[in-house]
């Protein structure tokens, strides 16, 4: 995948996805359909665990003042809904060890032209659903694409 820069924020919620698609381990191993990784809390049937990507901002700095290249942050939010909170947190640390591994190299975000990971934030969340309770955490990233 080549990130577009007139494409570059749903390339880049795209290229995350299918990075963690490929690299975190689904507990349940579904055959079903109903997918693991989504770009977007989805509108069909969903099974937790759960993992959506998406973005909740952007912001453009010139390079240059005769330049028309911005030093772009994008900042994604990366939601892990589960049935537990030792499921959910192992699965946080995997979505954070396939981040912060996957950096450099072939297939990588500084491939795709995405760089500096930074991790904001990790917040946890517990929310009653019926009988049963979510337990959720909430880990917000930024990336610099030069566009």
């Amino acid at each position: 995948m080549v990130i577009s820069s007139s494409t570059f924020i749903s390339d880049t919620v795209l290229f995350i996805r299918d990075l963690l698609r490929t690299n975190v381990t689904d507990p349940l191993l579904r055959t079903n359909g109903i997918g693991f990784v989504n770009t977007a809390f989805p509108k069909r049937k969903t099974q937790y665990p759960l993992i959506t990507v998406m973005t909740t901002g952007i912001n453009s700095k010139k390079l240059g003042m005769q330049s028309e290249k911005q030093w772009t942050t994008i900042n994604l939010e990366i939601q892990i809904y589960s049935r537990n909170a030792k499921e959910v947190d192992n699965i946080t640390q995997n979505v954070m060890n396939t981040l912060r591994t996957n950096q450099f190299g072939t297939s990588s975000t500084d491939a795709e032209e995405i760089h500096e990971l930074n991790i904001t934030s990790v917040v946890p969340i517990v929310e009653p659903q019926g009988d049963n309770l979510i337990h959720r955490k909430i880990i917000t990233t930024e990336y610099k694409v030069i566009l």
